[in-house]
């Protein structure tokens, strides 16, 4: 595993190999699958801090899983990790905790949207 300070916001190898999978038929494809994980992850990231603010553990835990997942597989590996730590507090009960990784996640969101988008060449 790398340096969390180190490793780049976005793998861009993920993104490449996005590229590849639509190939000549679906050239958009990366594109398309960005722009809906990042449309989604606002939503659920909005729902966070909405949870994080109401005490709402299960909420938090569910919606951090959810995160997880779309992340990883958009090659934002260390958000994936976020939403890790913060899934894992939700279902310990860890609201402190669970809020400041709200927090630490609203930041890493910008990071990701502007590193997916640039990524694309739209940022």
């Amino acid at each position: 595993m790398q340096n969390p300070r180190t490793e780049p916001v976005v793998d861009n190898s993920v993104i490449a190999s996005l590229r590849e999978l639509g190939g000549e038929d679906e050239p958009g494809l990366a594109e398309e699958l960005v722009e809906l994980f990042l449309a989604d992850a606002e939503g659920h990231v909005a729902s966070l801090v909405k949870a994080s603010e109401g005490g709402d553990l299960l909420k938090l835990e569910r919606t951090a899983h959810l995160l997880k997942s779309a992340s990883a597989n958009v090659g934002a590996a260390r958000f994936a990790r976020v939403c890790r730590d913060l899934e894992r507090a939700g279902h310990g009960g860890e609201a402190l905790f669970a809020r400041e990784l709200v927090v630490e996640l609203v930041e890493h969101f910008r990071e990701v949207r502007s590193a997916l988008r640039g990524a694309l060449g739209k940022g």
